[in-house]
């Protein structure tokens, strides 16, 4: 009687167990973003998809900017394994000239749509992809973050406006506006709000109109200009490339499937937000270039998207497709 009362409790403790072991997700896996803790929700909507789509088998843990690595280093933290997955920004990454182009060059596309056609239907992704895996990572694609826009203490509708001013730009952005007589100051983003409010600068080429709200640099310039120097910034989201290739293409399709739905998640939000802040705090004070000046701005980028694309090969092909691109657009 004791021994089968023995077993029967052994049998019970055991059947208890099975539940748990075969509920476990056979694949953990860290993400961090290069986003602050409170601009992490569609990095846990994707963790949440990711979930439910592979019935609990991948456990996707999100971390938000510089928990684990620097943001400057998420690709190369992937590439060892320190992280599984990474989203970041090209342009932070050093370790390949690609990321410039794929982060996105001054008016190499002013809309989701035009990005998503040169990603996709002209290649832009193919090279990229490429180019990362040489690296030992997975690229699964772009991730569409903020539009890129100006804030000035005085309306921009103009180049002509513009050349009046002294505007904070950086980077390719900045070489773009020198081409067409405007001058720029380079500062980092801490010193923007005392040089705005003091008069030391008349506007700004920083973000969307809602991070120039959480910045506050609305106020000390009040007008805003709705016609995008980009339009996504473009992040990426990758994988080590040897979890991936040990992940079963059952599970590789439903993490192929979330990150192209994470695509437009952040940028769905942020462009919510945006129209919200405009209406709060640029309803009567927004303005717009026209599509002259527009164009006049595209074809003086153009010498800063050659400048990328003497980098390298891949770099080469990269700009050749979005000059394609643009012509087909008549933005060119």
């Amino acid at each position: 009687m004791k021994k089968s009362n023995f077993l029967l409790s052994v049998l019970l403790v055991a059947a208890m167990a099975l539940p748990s072991l075969s509920c476990g997700a056979e694949f953990t896996i860290k993400l961090q973003s290069y986003y602050p803790a409170g601009m992490m929700d569609a990095e846990k909507q994707f963790a949440d998809t990711v979930a439910k789509e592979s019935g609990g088998r991948i456990k996707i843990m999100p971390y938000s900017g510089g928990e684990l690595v620097p943001s400057s280093q998420i690709l190369s933290a992937v590439r060892t394994g320190t992280i599984g997955m990474g989203r970041g920004m090209g342009h932070h990454f050093t370790e390949t000239p690609i990321g410039s182009i794929e982060s996105g060059m001054p008016l190499a596309w002013t809309s989701p749509e035009e990005a998503q056609s040169i990603f996709f239907d002209y290649g832009l992704k193919n090279i990229i992809e490429q180019e990362y895996a040489q690296h030992g990572v997975k690229y699964l694609g772009p991730v569409w973050a903020a539009p890129y826009h100006f804030l000035s203490k005085r309306p921009i509708r103009s180049i002509e406006d513009m050349q009046k001013m002294k505007i904070r730009a950086v980077g390719a952005s900045a070489k773009m506006l020198n081409k067409i007589g405007v001058k720029t100051v380079s500062m980092p983003p801490e010193d923007i709000y005392l040089a705005l409010t003091t008069g030391q600068i008349d506007g700004v080429l920083y973000g969307s109109a809602f991070e120039y709200k959480t910045t506050k640099y609305y106020e000390g310039a009040r007008f805003f200009n709705t016609s995008p120097v980009l339009d996504p910034i473009v992040d990426n989201l990758v994988i080590n490339l040897d979890l991936w290739n040990s992940i079963p293409a059952d599970l590789q399709q439903v993490l192929q499937q979330a990150a192209d739905a994470f695509r437009a998640g952040y940028y769905n939000w942020i462009t919510d937000k945006d129209q919200a802040t405009i209406n709060e705090l640029f309803k009567n004070t927004n303005s717009s270039f026209s599509p002259e000046d527009m164009k006049k701005m595209t074809k003086a980028a153009l010498s800063v998207w050659d400048e990328e694309g003497a980098k390298s090969e891949a770099n080469k092909k990269a700009v050749e497709l979005i000059k394609k691109a643009a012509k087909e657009a008549g933005r060119l």
